[in-house]
């Protein structure tokens, strides 16, 4: 992502927080703009561990219910790995995941790539809010 990307991101999340009347502290923008910074969707403890550089008396909770919090509003999309961590990234657009179980790191699969998918029966029952497709691999041998 180009850093003038980047700074939209940020003036956008501090629009719309303003928009919705919440609190605009350095804590959070700290929060939103490391995760802007990153393609690597990285852990709650790689974003604390980051935002205590600048702000090294943040905890842990801090972090993390503000994470929940940008998530329940839409600035942020969370992957749930298989051993129950989440993941984050600024990039809520529609897309897929690649997930290296060898090593961790999540690439951004774009839609097209993967084609259309059919939407099974029993799912046509509902209101159907976002497909999200995640391949689990390993590194060949």
């Amino acid at each position: 992502m180009k850093k003038s990307e980047q700074r939209q991101l940020i003036h956008d999340f501090i629009a719309k927080s303003r928009e919705k009347k919440l609190p605009i502290t350095p804590q959070k923008i700290e929060i939103f703009t490391y995760i802007a910074s990153t393609t690597r969707h990285p852990t709650a403890k790689k974003i604390w561990a980051e935002v205590r550089e600048i702000f090294p008396r943040i905890s842990f909770a801090t972090v993390y219910k503000n994470l929940k919090n940008f998530k329940n509003l839409g600035f942020l999309r969370e992957t749930e790995m298989p051993d129950g961590t989440k993941r984050y990234e600024v990039d809520t657009t529609p897309h897929h995941h690649l997930i290296n179980l060898d090593n961790g790191r999540i690439t951004d699969i774009d839609i097209a790539e993967v084609g259309e998918i059919t939407i099974p029966e029993t799912v046509q029952k509902f209101d159907l809010e976002n497909i999200q497709v995640n391949f689990f691999v390993r590194n060949k041998k």
